[in-house]
């Protein structure tokens, strides 16, 4: 009776499932700006909650701000929490474009 019918297969998120409220993030960003260096940048995140610290990053990586600060909070919170708050899509790209630099040295 039930043969015609397609069967529904259950696929998880693989996206984001925490916004950060807007009241946080913005004086967030508005303090984040005036980082020059990752200390600063290092005390600045002491002081937000973690949870905050994804969004803080993926919307300063569409605005301008300083990369040594975007950087700053993808070491602080470390690739496995990226990619369960973000998202795995999201935090793979945020990571390529803001990657390590390597130092090289000519001899």
């Amino acid at each position: 009776m039930m043969n015609g019918l397609p069967r529904i297969h259950y696929q998880p998120r693989s996206g984001a499932s925490y916004e950060a409220p807007i009241d946080l993030l913005v004086p967030a960003l508005m303090r984040m700006r005036n980082c020059k260096d990752s200390l600063q940048m290092l005390v600045l995140l002491d002081m937000l909650p973690e949870m905050l610290l994804p969004a803080l990053a993926l919307t300063a990586s569409q605005k301008n701000y300083p990369a040594v600060a975007v950087r700053t909070i993808l070491k602080y919170c470390g690739p496995v929490y990226l990619d369960r708050t973000l998202g795995k899509e999201r935090a793979r790209n945020l990571r390529a474009r803001y990657a390590d630099r390597e130092v090289i040295s000519g001899l």
